[in-house]
């Protein structure tokens, strides 16, 4: 019997939707707009409602995790107040994803570029590096280089997630076989693997036994299954709940 310790990650775009998370038992509250894409950036007044939100509750506080976009949407335009709202949020985890990272830096200047982006924002805070399953879709690097470079500059999280939110999922795009290999390789690295990517309870008899020590999700938490509806605490409830239930197998 082996007890599995993976933490909830909920994916909120607005402070109600951050007390409904936290009231349902998330691990990690993560701040996301998902019109804006799979890592949608929110505004830089919503980083900084919810991370005030979340800093008045009662109680344990569930560290904040902030969704970045893509890695091109960080080559233009005035980011300071962006910056400046990052860091006073003080989040535990920041992520930014690689979505047609070739096309513009090509093979070999994509990790100079996000490592460009990194040293922007300041703070103590751990990155994550995000591959994406349907990477040939995102035009991203597929997730076994992410996987080496999320180990050659230091990210403590490796994040699995699928670009396309449209009829696919994680375990559409990867076999569990797939998956316990590349579970093996953040263990010898030392790295941290979330999943995310369309997952329900449904996937969680599969997912759990490779003890992934984050579960990422939105649409099975939002009214109706849909990731742009609100998130609810009684969802957030029931798919922690099922996760409990699962926890020993």
């Amino acid at each position: 019997m082996v007890c599995l310790m993976t933490q909830l990650l909920v994916s909120v775009r607005n402070a109600d939707e951050a007390i409904a998370a936290a009231a349902g038992g998330a691990d990690v509250i993560d701040v996301k707009e998902p019109h804006r894409g799979p890592l949608g950036c929110a505004a830089p007044d919503v980083i900084l409602e919810i991370a005030r939100t979340l800093g008045n509750m009662n109680g344990i506080v569930p560290p904040l995790s902030l969704a970045l976009g893509e890695l091109i949407e960080w080559q233009s335009g005035d980011l300071s107040s962006l910056q400046s709202a990052i860091q006073s949020a003080s989040p535990q985890f920041l992520k930014l994803g690689l979505a047609e990272a070739l096309a513009t830096h090509g093979a070999a200047s994509w990790i100079t570029e996000w490592q460009r982006v990194r040293m922007m924002i300041s703070g103590d805070h751990a990155w994550v590096a995000v591959a994406y399953a349907d990477h040939e879709h995102a035009d991203s690097p597929a997730i076994h280089a992410v996987l080496e470079f999320a180990v050659q500059t230091g990210c403590k999280v490796l994040l699995i997630d699928t670009h396309s939110k449209t009829g696919t999922s994680l375990l559409n795009q990867l076999t569990v076989g797939e998956l316990q290999n590349i579970r093996q390789q953040t263990l010898r690295n030392s790295l941290k693997l979330a999943l995310a990517g369309g997952v329900t309870t449904a996937d969680l008899p599969q997912l759990l036994p490779l003890q992934p020590d984050i579960i990422a999700v939105r649409g099975a938490v939002c009214a109706h299954g849909h990731r742009t509806a609100s998130v609810s605490k009684d969802l957030v409830q029931e798919f922690h709940r099922a996760m409990k239930l699962l926890r020993f197998v």
